[in-house]
């Protein structure tokens, strides 16, 4: 394995620059040391820096599902970036639960320098729990208020639920149905507001049974596109094969189009869609909030409102290890708030509506 010096050889320094680096003191070669332990895949021994500069050079990353494709790549971009500079990360799920969450905080303080946390709860007792810590943390996706007092790393919600919305209605739908994540969370509450004021602007009110709201999850997208059938929201096509289907009503209750707030709902909503036989994008277009490794896989490709998850855990490594570096120093950087653009990706799951 490669050790320190093999490092300062190949980036062309003494070992004492490399050491002072790895303390997270600023040095001139400090990129090319990076780069040096990047290529050599350099460990240092964070339990032994620990004990010799009383830092553990390990961070915790709390995020509320892991399984989650975005969170998972989430975290690859933080570790990314901290382990060019001598840390390591510890991952743990909250399962969207702040007790757990609390729970997971007070066993790991002791252990890490430092935490990047997608908070389960959005609320003061969260922002208690983490000024408790006495430790630098960054916010990611999620906050605690509309002065978190932590820095922050988010997407532009808003801008690509209006995306979705405008992408609908140049392509003639008029009838179209939301499946929501919690509106306690910044990103539940700006993709479903976005998406329903867009509509609102182009004289389009979206009907209350076609609004789903529920957990950011797989199950939660199948219930909501089961209800969806089941109250004869879906237009076109058969409900179930064989000798049980029947007809969907085309009235005005039907919808040709739905958004999804997010990749496991849309997952859960897809699966449910296909086995009771609705044609995508045939019976019914479908976009969703987020990028999924399946999306492109399937059938009907899923146009997506894709976002930077890798480059948002960069961002989020970035504003937590200039914090640490400058933690309990007279000289506080001031706090950082990242808002990162996403973009849509039009892919074969929207078509214009079959009553056009």
């Amino acid at each position: 394995m490669a050790n320190i010096h093999d490092v300062a050889k190949l980036a062309g320094v003494s070992i004492a620059t490399v050491s002072r680096m790895l303390a997270g003191e600023n040095v001139r070669s400090a990129e090319a040391i990076r780069q040096a332990i990047s290529d050599l895949g350099y460990r240092p021994n964070a339990s032994a820096r620990g004990l010799r500069l009383g830092k553990h050079h390990c961070i915790a990353v709390i995020v509320p599902d892991i399984s989650n494709p975005y969170f998972a790549a989430l975290v690859r971009g933080i570790e990314e970036r901290v382990m060019t500079r001598g840390f390591r990360i510890i991952v743990a799920s909250s399962d969207e639960q702040f007790s757990a969450e609390s729970e997971l905080l007070g066993n790991l303080v002791d252990a890490v320098d430092a935490v990047a946390i997608v908070p389960a709860e959005e609320g003061d007792r969260t922002r208690r729990l983490l000024a408790d810590l006495n430790k630098p943390v960054v916010l990611i996706d999620r906050s605690v208020g509309e002065e978190p007092g932590f820095d922050l790393v988010h997407v532009d919600n808003a801008s690509g639920a209006k995306a979705a919305a405008d992408y609908l209605l140049s392509l003639g739908h008029r009838r179209i149905g939301i499946i929501s994540g919690r509106q306690d969370t910044v990103p539940g509450r700006a993709r479903h507001q976005a998406f329903l004021e867009t509509l609102a602007a182009a004289g389009i009110t979206v009907p209350a049974e076609a609004i789903k709201i529920g957990e950011f999850s797989r199950d939660f997208g199948r219930r909501a596109a089961q209800e969806m059938i089941g109250q004869g929201l879906i237009g076109h096509g058969l409900v179930g094969q064989g000798p049980t289907s029947q007809k969907r009503p085309d009235g005005p209750a039907g919808i040709t189009a739905v958004f999804a707030a997010n990749n496991t709902m849309a997952q859960g909503a897809l699966l449910y869609f296909h086995a009771a036989g609705v044609s995508i994008p045939g019976d019914l277009s479908f976009i969703c909030f987020d990028d999924f490794e399946l999306a492109e896989l399937l059938p009907a490709p899923v146009t997506v409102i894709s976002r930077p998850a890798i480059a948002e855990g960069h961002a989020a490594a970035d504003l937590l290890l200039r914090r640490i570096e400058h933690f309990g120093s007279a000289h506080q950087p001031p706090l950082g708030h990242k808002v990162l653009p996403v973009s849509l990706i039009i892919r074969q799951s929207c078509a214009a509506p079959a009553a056009n």
